[in-house]
């Protein structure tokens, strides 16, 4: 919860409160917990500001990466520009050295770096309001018809189907005596030939398989045509009170 130059300008204001090293540790612990500042820690700080310190960060240590203020500013203004550097490529850009553009980033910039998050759509928020209608309506109709409506929705999903399906490795499960040999298998690669392939299903089972012809692209009309030809085909032999 505290920092250790927060907990060091605790302990700069009880030492000129006349608190001891012992009671200043107790407070520490009482706040912060298990994050608090050891003992000899605490009583090294409280003598040097009763000696007349008064600065809580560290003294710079030798070979201890030191940056100016005109440095940190160049490395703010390039990842202002592009969030993506590497630390090769600000060791080119600014001059500096890989460690003192770690310290940088870490130490004075409070920078870390980290992977961007994959999501299936980025939906505009027109398109974000329109979800959330749909997710209210059909909330909506849950609570007035409870399950009888979650039987009476009809999903579609698209999938990519190869050539085959390669064994699985529990597949190949053999009982054997111990000692036997255990059996060569070769990994076979994936086939290059695949097919899209689109299915709609209800609570029960899946109801139409539909595989997209090659080069064809799935387009709304697309997925119109599917609907009127193929799902309302299916619909009329494996659910006809769908259609009513």
């Amino acid at each position: 919860m505290f920092t250790k130059l927060e907990q060091r300008s605790w302990l700069k204001i009880e030492a000129g409160r006349g608190k001891t090293a012992r009671e200043c540790y107790r407070g520490l612990v009482e706040v912060c917990g298990t994050t608090a500042l050891p003992y000899r820690t605490v009583a090294r700080w409280v003598q040097t500001f009763r000696t007349g310190r008064q600065n809580v960060t560290d003294k710079p240590r030798p070979g201890r990466p030191s940056a100016t203020d005109a440095q940190v500013s160049s490395v703010a203004t390039l990842l202002e520009t592009d969030r993506r550097w590497t630390f090769q490529e600000l060791a080119c850009e600014t001059g500096l050295s890989h460690t003192t553009d770690l310290h940088i980033l870490k130490e004075r910039l409070h920078m870390r770096k980290i992977a961007s998050c994959w999501v299936p759509h980025s939906l505009t928020e027109i398109q974000k309001w329109q979800r959330y209608e749909s997710a209210r309506m059909h909330l909506e109709c849950y609570k007035k018809k409870g399950d009888a409506f979650l039987h009476r929705i009809i999903a579609l999903d698209e999938a990519w189907a190869r050539a085959y399906e390669p064994e699985m490795k529990w597949q190949s499960n053999e009982w054997r005596h111990y000692g036997s040999p255990r059996k060569n298998r070769v990994r076979q690669n994936p086939s290059n030939a695949k097919v899209m392939v689109i299915f709609a299903y209800d609570s029960a089972s899946i109801i139409p398989i539909h595989a997209v012809p090659q080069h064809r692209t799935v387009t709304g009309q697309y997925y119109a045509d599917f609907l009127e030809h193929h799902l309302r085909r299916a619909l009329r032999k494996k659910r006809p009170h769908f259609l009513g």
